[in-house]
């Protein structure tokens, strides 16, 4: 869900972006929150980057569903490559942002970078579960019939001492 909104915001601002993205206009019209005044090109191209890779996430997070669903591991793999980087495009952009004379750190920034932080490290989270599933599908652990060895019990001891 969150890299479909993440898509149709992309489409949306490289809609008002046309005119500047096809050569009618020298800059680029937008404002965000982020960056105060006129926005960059550098932005308009992070934008198309992300929304790119926001997209392609989208389709790929079906491939990713049908080869748990399947335990087909190579349908793993668009989903972990378009993840490694939509990461490293949101690690360029905080930098770019954060480091670069873009940003005035006002409260409705630092609250705006700490939700990309949190969502970067929740998918470098999801990341590394996805390529764990990847490898234990590899390595045949949780094909066929042993499904034993796949499956977690968990036990709670609640007697007083």
């Amino acid at each position: 869900i969150f890299y479909a909104l993440s898509s149709f915001i992309g489409l949306m601002n490289v809609i008002d972006e046309w005119d500047f993205l096809v050569g009618e206009r020298s800059n680029p019209r937008g404002e965000t929150i982020i960056e105060k005044g006129d926005i960059t090109k550098t932005h308009v191209v992070f934008n198309i980057i992300t929304m790119t890779v926001s997209m392609g996430l989208v389709f790929s997070a079906v491939l990713l569903i049908f080869g748990l669903k399947k335990k087909k591991r190579e349908l793993f793999l668009p989903w972990i490559l378009l993840m490694i980087m939509d990461l490293l495009v949101e690690l360029i952009y905080i930098g770019y942002f954060a480091f670069y004379r873009r940003v005035d750190f006002d409260p409705i920034n630092g609250f705006i970078f700490t939700l990309i932080f949190f969502i970067t490290t929740l998918n470098i989270y999801c990341t590394l579960c996805v390529i764990s599933q990847y490898q234990l599908y590899k390595n045949n652990s949780c094909l066929g019939n042993e499904r034993e060895k796949c499956e977690v019990t968990i036990t709670l001891d609640i007697s007083p001492r």
